[in-house]
């Protein structure tokens, strides 16, 4: 299965720190539960404006086995399976790719002239930096936040051309890698990659993970250079995420 790396006890922290990012198949968890072990259905309580809501994930090889969900009523369904495994697009609305790689993992050669500085607090006159990047990367900018994330920036000539977020929670890069347009395919993206395993290897994990939500259910030319360079890097769990149309 995608995450027998990791046991259930595991994937919740990994899962309720996740849900800080709001997307559509995480989001701040109330509780949560394994369903069957069996058929690898995981049970969630959302909270969604002050409500709680009910969300089921399951992790499987293969479409045809959300059948395994049909009992699950008005839960919002998830389904995770492995990249490769086709998926009927009409059944679902919304999509996502995740992504795992161990600290020692074999990535593409960085580019070396880049300097990664790294910060644990920051000032204002650095959070514009940080927003530069984002705006000139996908044109609106999510802030870090305090005592989750260091920050990692890529400068090229003491200039400011990327960007990530490493969440020391959960060790996900939260939001992604970002390089501004100018100075793309140049391994800057893969030198920031090389750096968040460094530190995380120091810091004892195994492992890092990023999350990618397409902008259109088959995705935009920005989704899919997102994920080529993800891919590119040699991720050892590539997976797809689907809500399932209700």
């Amino acid at each position: 299965m995608l995450f027998e790396f990791m046991d259930f006890e595991n994937f919740a922290k990994w899962y309720a720190e996740l849900g800080k990012l709001k997307i559509f198949w995480a989001k701040p968890v109330e509780s949560i539960s394994l369903l069957s072990r069996k058929k690898n259905i995981v049970g969630v309580k959302w909270i969604i404006r002050d409500k709680i809501r009910d969300a089921v994930l399951l992790i499987a090889e293969e479409q045809c086995d959300i059948e395994s969900l049909k009992d699950y009523g008005g839960s919002t369904k998830i389904l995770i399976v492995p990249e490769t495994s086709p998926v009927d697009l009409s059944l679902v609305d919304a999509r996502s790719a995740l992504y795992f790689w161990n600290v020692d993992a074999k990535i593409l050669e960085p580019n070396r002239d880049v300097e990664i500085k790294v910060y644990s607090e920051w000032d204002e006159s650095e959070l514009e930096k940080f927003k530069g990047i984002h705006k000139h990367s996908w044109g609106f900018f999510i802030p870090p936040r305090q005592h989750d994330h260091l920050i990692l920036l890529a400068l090229l000539d003491s200039s400011p051309v990327g960007i990530a977020y490493l969440n020391v929670n959960n060790f996900n890069i939260d939001y992604g890698i970002h390089v501004i347009k100018p100075y793309r395919r140049r391994r800057i993206g893969t030198a920031l990659l090389a750096e968040i395993l460094r530190l995380v290897r120091s810091m004892g994990a195994s492992s890092i993970s990023v999350v990618r939500i397409f902008r259109s259910i088959k995705g935009t030319s920005s989704d899919m250079r997102a994920v080529k360079f993800y891919r590119a890097n040699n991720p050892f769990v590539r997976a797809s995420v689907y809500r399932i149309k209700s």
